[in-house]
C-alpha cells in the first residue's frame, strides 16, 4: 500500500495529465475541467488510480455535448501554460486533433480511438496522419522563417 502522500501525488499528476488531455481533445478549458470533474465523480473511492481518472476524462471530453462550447476565447489563457508543441495541436481541426491526441499522445489503438470517436479505425488513422503532416509542415515553415531561411 502506498503512503497517503505518494498516492495523492500520483492522483494530482494524473489530474494534471487528464486536464491537459481533455483540453487538447476538446479545445476548451471549461469543457476539460468538466470532463475531469465528471471523471473524479465516477471514480471508485476504494480503488482510485490515475489511469481510471485519465480514461474517464478522455471519454467525457470526446462525448458529444448538448450545447456547443466556445473554442476560441476559452482556451487561449489555459493554452499559454502548455509547451509550444502542444499549443500548436489546438489549431488543428477538431476531428483531426482528436485523432492525433488519442492515437499519438494518449497511445490508444486505432480501434479504441474509433470507438471513442464513433468512427472507424481507418478514418482515425487518416486523421492522425493528417495532423502529423500539418504539425510537421507548420514546424518546418516556422523554423525556416525564424532561422532566416526563405521558403
Amino acid at each position: 500500500m502506498k503512503p497517503p502522500m505518494a498516492a495523492d501525488l500520483g492522483l494530482s499528476e494524473a489530474a494534471d495529465k487528464a486536464f491537459v488531455t481533455a483540453f487538447l481533445l476538446s479545445g476548451n478549458a471549461e469543457r476539460a475541467e468538466s470532463a475531469v470533474s465528471e471523471s473524479i465523480e465516477r471514480m471508485s473511492l476504494e480503488d482510485t488510480s490515475g489511469e481510471e481518472l485519465l480514461q474517464g476524462a478522455v471519454k467525457a471530453a470526446v462525448r458529444p455535448q448538448e450545447r456547443p462550447w466556445n473554442t476560441l476565447k476559452e482556451w487561449e489563457p489555459a493554452s499559454a501554460r502548455l509547451p509550444l508543441e502542444l499549443r500548436r495541436v489546438l489549431y488543428l481541426a477538431p476531428y483531426v486533433r482528436r485523432c492525433f491526441v488519442l492515437r499519438v499522445l494518449v497511445g490508444l489503438s486505432s480501434h479504441a480511438s474509433a470507438a471513442l470517436l464513433d468512427s472507424d479505425a481507418d478514418q482515425v488513422d487518416r486523421g492522425a496522419r493528417a495532423a502529423m503532416l500539418q504539425l510537421a509542415s507548420n514546424s518546418t515553415t516556422r523554423f525556416a522563417t525564424h532561422s532566416g531561411c526563405k521558403n
